[in-house]
């Protein structure tokens, strides 16, 4: 399937609001692609279907991801549910056999320890689209830009506080990751 079916299979599945989102997640990973010299067809693809099962009903989800031990614990979290369910359907739906991009795919929204590139620029992507105005962001895309690690520690801190503000769950992954990411530096 090439890009062009792919972002009309996502057009046809989201709303108007998710697929703009989409597709500003598609022009900020194919930026730090070039930034980064990585590929830039597996990051559109990673990009378009990062937010596939974004909208699905949360019992479908549930069931797609019930043997991932990542999600127990956390089977009421669609923030979390959405991308391993997207990971997962995609040989199935679209015939991608591609293990970097089902990664990038599962892991956008928690992140993980030794991140590829592709999980990195899918992560923060994510985050810093267009699309996204929230109190920092502006910094956040800055740092990104400067260097990929220092966008997502930025960002990742955030998170944490944001959450930690509104008592909500913060999954281990995330932690980790960001452990990991400030031992590299």
């Amino acid at each position: 399937m090439d890009i062009k079916e792919i972002r009309e299979k996502v057009k046809n599945k989201l709303s108007l609001k998710r697929y703009k989102h989409t597709l500003g997640v598609e022009k900020i990973a194919v930026i730090l692609a070039k930034r980064n010299n990585y590929d830039e067809k597996k990051v559109r693809i990673a990009a378009l279907l990062h937010d596939y099962m974004k909208e699905e009903k949360i019992d479908k989800l549930k069931e797609i991801c019930k043997d991932i031990k990542e999600v127990k614990g956390y089977e009421k979290l669609i923030e979390i549910l959405h991308g391993f369910a997207a990971g997962i359907i995609l040989s199935k739906e679209f015939k991608i056999k591609d293990i970097e991009i089902e990664e990038a795919i599962k892991y956008h929204t928690i992140g993980k320890e030794n991140m590829s590139i592709l999980d990195k620029i899918i992560y923060i992507s994510d985050a810093i689209e267009e699309g996204r105005n929230y109190p920092g962001v502006d910094i956040i895309r800055k740092k990104t830009y400067e260097n990929i690690d220092e966008g997502i520690i930025e960002e990742v801190k955030r998170k944490i506080n944001y959450l930690n503000a509104r008592n909500g769950v913060i999954h281990e992954n995330t932690l980790k990751m960001l452990k990991d990411l400030e031992k590299r530096r």
